[in-house]
């Protein structure tokens, strides 16, 4: 039995910013190889892992500066040499623009009533540029997953957002940009949108809420 909507929840990357997909082509271009290798490199595979310095660094067990310097066995599996200035390129500022569209529309969430979540997968270096770019007062509960101990598409981070935030795991839609970040939400109950394009995204929030 369908129950009401009373919480939307964000990501960060790729729905309340651009996706950092323009970074991992540029790296990718100068190394021959696909996007696709690049970002299985970088970010680590689709699921989730104990072992990638990437899931490890937003799960809060490194610092991002180390890395750089634990990607070598992924390089060597892959076949890709690495230059030393991957991450750096990477996380370099100015890489992303804010969606003020999907701002605009959380304080309309908020004024008709909706709990508003984010749920980022992000460091804790990263923190105070988040919240230099968007306003974390926007949202009733702010779940990080350096902080929680555990990232999307971990179980345990969404079962953390729906506590903190108070709802029955079916009154929840939650919007992200990776597919693989879905699948549990689902199994849980939340209605789920996948991000392609903001604006088509915020039109299927607004079918969803007028159900």
């Amino acid at each position: 039995m369908n129950q009401p909507t009373r919480a939307v929840v964000f990501d960060f990357g790729g729905v309340l910013i651009t996706s950092i997909s323009n970074q991992l082509s540029e790296i990718a271009v100068t190394h021959g190889v696909d996007t696709s290798v690049m970002h299985e490199l970088l970010l680590g595979p689709r699921a989730s892992g104990p072992d990638h310095p990437w899931h490890r660094a937003e799960r809060g067990e490194i610092a991002t500066a180390e890395i750089q310097g634990l990607l070598r066995p992924w390089a060597d599996g892959l076949g890709v040499t690495l230059h030393g200035d991957e991450m750096a390129r990477l996380l370099a500022p100015g890489g992303y623009t804010v969606i003020d569209t999907m701002s605009d529309r959380i304080r309309r969430l908020r004024a008709d009533g909706y709990l508003t979540g984010l749920l980022t997968n992000t460091f804790a270096e990263f923190q105070p540029t988040m919240q230099r770019d968007i306003d974390f007062s926007l949202f009733d509960v702010v779940v990080e997953s350096f902080a929680v101990g555990a990232r999307k598409p971990e179980r345990l981070i969404y079962e953390v957002t729906r506590e903190m935030l108070g709802v029955d795991h079916r009154q929840i839609v939650y919007l992200d940009d990776f597919d693989q970040n879905l699948d549990e939400p689902i199994a849980l109950g939340w209605t789920t949108i996948l991000v392609d394009d903001q604006d088509e995204a915020l039109r299927e929030l607004d079918r969803l809420l007028a159900r």
